[in-house]
């Protein structure tokens, strides 16, 4: 195996590690620079106890060049060599071409790295930036779960910032499963003097790290990373003793006021004995109606309405998977049909669908399945959201309780829960169908609880992807630009 050479690359390594300790956990990967021979390569060791990744990164970049060159096989994930024991982990060489790597994503891989071959270290060296020198009652984790087709979630540090001067009650859990998203300069940057709220950035990209939540599911989907999230989220939760969580998917954001809203209704919410709370959002299944009727204007709500009413009421299913409209066209067979209530009524809508299909179809809603009104709903939304966004924060803390089940089903894209109750969700003998939304609501159907909603939260959530990701994009665009122009200065920055 090649060895270090050459006085730069000698020097780099001395620095590197200079302090090493037995007790010291080191990291060690192939790299070679933009100065060196793409033959030969050196070793990084990033030695844990003594510094962040991001530090580490900022020495390397005394180098030059826009990066370094790593040489591992980054798109596998399948055998990797590697030499572990109790206080190192040192990946080995992959022959053949190595792959480069910009200085502001190889936080991101060392950190990937550590998490996919110490998983039982990855955890606390996430935590351990954001804890040094604070002391913390917060009672609520919020987690964001980014993903890299989105970029809403840059938005969420006005509201967090905005937020922070009022309650502190929370921290923000960031969930990334590639390099390019693990940004806590980002998070530095935009949430300024509120980065207290930051509690972690966290790898959701290797093999399930906490398997012993639900061994079964995690040997049955290790790679996924959405089920990677969501055991992080709780097992985040439970060792900074969170007792709510609110999950924020990254293409929702909830306004200032909204936000708060969600974070401090947690008590009132286990008062009334609620499964989840939810906020009202302009798409949201089953908040849709909720929303129209709280914040928009009549005229507007009467026309989605009427939009509703005027959908058909066949459906097909496609490959087994997800229950569409069918086209006029009549290219797919038809299986169903459900009366359409005109006018609308959605009590009426849920209620025949759950006497016809079973529970993972009764997601369907016109605003989910119809396009003209799914768009109609972000129009009229968006429309109200330039007066919601700079609200002042409302003193009442009040929730609409559905304790009758009138609504059969919810989405969870953005929901409060118990952390505890969360964990059951994750342990329920029928974890998952797809996402653990339909358990969800499975057990909530079974413990009997409520759904509720809170009455101050506004929430944006531009599309479903039942339409492609290409409408999805778009719509979510048309909500950036909303946002750019409420308040250019601002936004202009966040570099979306």
């Amino acid at each position: 195996m090649p060895q270090p050479c050459g006085l730069m690359r000698l020097g780099v390594f001395i620095l590197l590690t200079q302090s090493w300790r037995s007790s010291n956990f080191l990291l060690s990967l192939p790299v070679h620079s933009h100065k060196d021979d793409a033959r030969d390569f050196w070793r990084l060791t990033w030695n844990t106890t003594e510094t962040t990744a991001e530090r580490l990164v900022e020495k390397l970049q005394t180098i030059g060049g826009e990066g370094l060159h790593l040489h591992l096989d980054l798109t596998a994930e399948g055998f990797v060599t590697l030499t572990s024991g109790k206080d190192f982990l040192q990946l080995e060489e992959v022959p053949g071409d190595s792959t480069f790597v910009r200085w502001e994503d190889l936080a991101g891989h060392l950190h990937g790295n550590l998490a996919s071959y110490r998983p039982d270290l990855a955890l606390d060296l996430e935590l351990a930036p954001f804890l040094a020198g604070r002391t913390s009652t917060a009672e609520v984790g919020l987690f964001l779960l980014v993903s890299p087709t989105s970029k809403l979630w840059r938005f969420l540090p006005l509201s967090v910032r905005r937020v922070w001067t009022r309650l502190q009650n929370f921290r923000l859990h960031v969930m990334v499963h590639y390099p390019d998203d693990w940004q806590p300069s980002f998070w530095r940057r935009h949430l300024g003097s509120s980065y207290p709220a930051l509690g972690g950035i966290h790898w959701c990209g290797a093999v399930n790290r906490f398997p012993a939540l639900n061994p079964w599911l995690a040997e049955r989907r290790p790679w996924d990373t959405y089920f990677n999230k969501v055991f992080a989220m709780i097992a985040i939760a439970e060792h900074q003793r969170y007792r709510w969580i609110l999950s924020v998917d990254d293409d929702v954001i909830l306004p200032p006021f909204a936000l708060m809203s969600m974070l401090s209704i947690g008590q009132r919410a286990d008062e009334a004995n609620c499964f989840a709370a939810l906020p009202l959002t302009q798409n949201g299944i089953p908040a849709t109606e909720l929303f129209a009727t709280m914040w928009m204007q009549l005229e507007d709500r009467m026309r989605l309405f009427r939009c509703f009413s005027d959908c058909s009421g066949h459906f097909c299913n496609e490959n087994g998977s997800l229950m569409t409209l069918c086209r006029p066209n009549g290219s797919r067979q038809s299986t169903s049909f459900v009366e359409v209530p005109d006018p609308w009524n959605e009590m009426e809508w849920y209620r025949t669908l759950s006497e016809q299909f079973e529970m993972r179809w009764w997601k369907n809603h016109p605003v989910a399945m119809n396009q003209t009104c799914m768009l109609q709903a972000l129009e009229k939304g968006l429309k109200e959201l330039p007066l919601y966004w700079f609200a002042d924060f409302f003193d009442s803390q009040q929730l609409i309780v559905d304790d009758r089940f009138s609504y059969p089903y919810f989405a969870n894209n953005v929901f409060l829960i118990r952390t505890d109750k969360y964990r059951e969700v994750i342990q329920h003998s029928k974890c998952c169908f797809r996402t653990d939304e339909v358990t969800m609501n499975v057990l909530r159907h079974e413990q009997r609880s409520n759904l509720c909603f809170v009455r101050e939260s506004f929430g944006i959530h531009p599309a479903w992807g039942n339409f492609g990701q290409d409408i999805k994009h778009s719509a979510e665009e048309e909500t950036i630009s909303w946002l750019k122009r409420m308040a250019a200065p601002v936004f202009n920055t966040l570099g979306v």
